[in-house]
């Protein structure tokens, strides 16, 4: 435990880094979209990108640590990642930021596998599931942080210091990293890299991403979709097919047959899928729906990060006490508690609710991530060990991809329809204001020109539709008030009578 310490804290700083760049745009969506002028559907690949080459490279890059030294990598890993997070800030279009956050989850890729063997090649086995516990608690935690770091910062500041404020803590860790770990000569193995595995995961995920994102403005039907699918379908097997007969493959299948190992495998993959569910859709409920600025919306989702960190620690204290099945049973349930409470927010006054959702979600998180994360390894040592937690590590991000995918195309498909029943009732109420035709179709026009456009929000606050002056004579005037001065008084006689009869 003693050689670990001086550097667990510089490893669990890069692993949070790296992770909260998983979410921390998704409170910046509102500004990237109005900055840039793109598309819902374009803007989510901002997150996509980043899980999808985090997920496809991790196994490939920790292979290449074996063989050029763990150390060393961390250190370029650190180097690309800042080199990302710069470009990213300094990015004049949604092309160039795209690039840059490549570029980072490139970084990010190398940093997390890589840093967490090192870990456990510095800890004895009787304190193993503890170290486990703060790095793999430390990721959830960073991306349940994200939202909340990125409103703070986007209220005082820029968007583009979401991804600035990275640099100065990459430049402290690039300074005391070679104090505490050796970078000259470490040892290495040699070992192969399955890049033609590498190849097909991304095309899967990839293809499967795009599906799902695109499918309501496409249609689920289309051929485009239908082929996307069929390729992520292929792609997926043909992977299997050249994982299990290649002499080293990306992934080794034999973990599979490791129960612990598979009843882990899920758990990470749909606690991570139901994270994202919060992380993406809560942000823009928050700051769209209901109109509260980036800082405000931070701070409701703020329990949901102290319940992750607080679960974590306890989970991974109380793990060889408590038999595993029960706390991951019980995580799911809190998980269950915490999205129908959200599914009952009402209209106004919903802060308890949502804080409470956040507490469960939060526990609930919390205690499925650390105990699964400790069962990935439970069964394995040396080569194997560092291939289950690659494994682990790729599953996260999956469950990261399809949670990004469903509730970006989900949300895509309930903003299309708002914005249709909007249109549907303003031109209804169009036909009660006794306007001239061509006055009717002006209005209409900007209405549509509004709701339809990609480049603004439906809720935007910076912009108003400029409706022409209609004028009315003072004769026209009184004429309506009589009008509508006599319904009213006919309507009331009319209730009266209901009422004695």
């Amino acid at each position: 435990m003693q050689k670990v310490k001086p550097v667990l804290p510089l490893l669990v700083i890069g692993n949070i880094l790296c992770m909260m760049d998983v979410s921390i745009v998704t409170i910046i969506m509102p500004k990237l979209q109005s900055t840039f002028n793109v598309s819902l559907d374009d803007l989510s690949w901002v997150i996509n990108i980043y899980t999808i080459i985090f997920a496809a490279f991790i196994i490939p890059f920790g292979r290449l640590a074996d063989k050029m030294g763990r150390n060393k990598l961390i250190f370029i890993g650190l180097c690309i990642f800042g080199l990302g997070s710069l470009g990213s800030g300094t990015a004049v279009n949604l092309n160039v930021l795209l690039i840059f956050r490549a570029i980072q989850s490139l970084g990010a890729a190398i940093i997390i596998p890589t840093s967490m063997v090192v870990a456990l090649e510095l800890t004895d086995s009787k304190n193993r599931n503890k170290i486990m516990g703060i790095l793999a608690g430390s990721q959830g935690l960073a991306v349940a942080l994200g939202p909340c770091v990125g409103g703070f910062i986007s209220q005082y500041w820029d968007w583009r210091w979401v991804f600035f404020i990275n640099i100065p803590f990459i430049i402290l860790i690039l300074l005391r990293l070679p104090f505490v770990l050796s970078i000259k000569n470490e040892q290495t193995i040699q070992t192969k890299n399955d890049w033609f595995g590498t190849f097909l995961s991304i095309i899967a995920l990839f293809t499967l991403s795009l599906g799902l994102i695109k499918g309501n403005s496409w249609g689920w039907h289309s051929q485009i979709i239908l082929l996307l699918f069929l390729i992520a379908l292929l792609a997926s097997i043909l992977f299997l097919f050249w994982e299990r007969h290649i002499a080293h493959p990306m992934i080794d299948l034999s973990l599979f047959k490791s129960r612990n190992f598979n009843a882990a495998c899920f758990a990470l993959i749909l606690c991570n899928f139901f994270l994202g569910g919060m992380v993406v859709l809560m942000p823009t409920f928050l700051t769209k729906i209901h109109n509260l600025s980036e800082i405000h919306a931070a701070l409701l989702i703020t329990p949901y990060s102290v319940s992750v960190m607080i679960a974590v620690v306890l989970s991974a204290l109380l793990a060889k006490r408590i038999n595993h099945k029960f706390m991951i049973g019980t995580g799911f349930l809190l998980i269950s508690g915490s999205y129908y409470v959200l599914s009952q927010l009402p209209d106004k006054d919903y802060v308890l609710q949502l804080i409470i959702s956040d507490i469960l979600l939060g526990i609930g998180f919390g205690m499925v991530a650390a105990i699964a994360n400790i069962m990935v390894i439970a069964d394995f040592h040396g080569v194997q060990l560092t291939s289950s937690q690659s494994v682990a590590n790729v599953l996260r991000q999956v469950g990261l991809v399809l949670s990004i995918a469903v509730c970006m195309s989900l949300l895509t498909s309930y903003l299309t329809t708002a914005k249709s029943h909007t249109l549907a009732y303003s031109y209804d109420r169009l036909e009660t204001l006794h306007l001239n035709q061509q006055q009717q179709k002006t209005i209409k026009k900007k209405l549509a020109q509004k709701l339809n456009s990609n480049h603004q929000s439906i809720n935007s606050n910076q912009s108003s539709i400029k409706v022409p002056k209609v004028v009315i004579s003072e004769a026209k005037r009184h004429t309506l008030i009589n009008t509508h001065y006599q319904d009213a008084l006919q309507h009331i006689a009319t209730q009266k009578k209901v009422t004695v009869d």
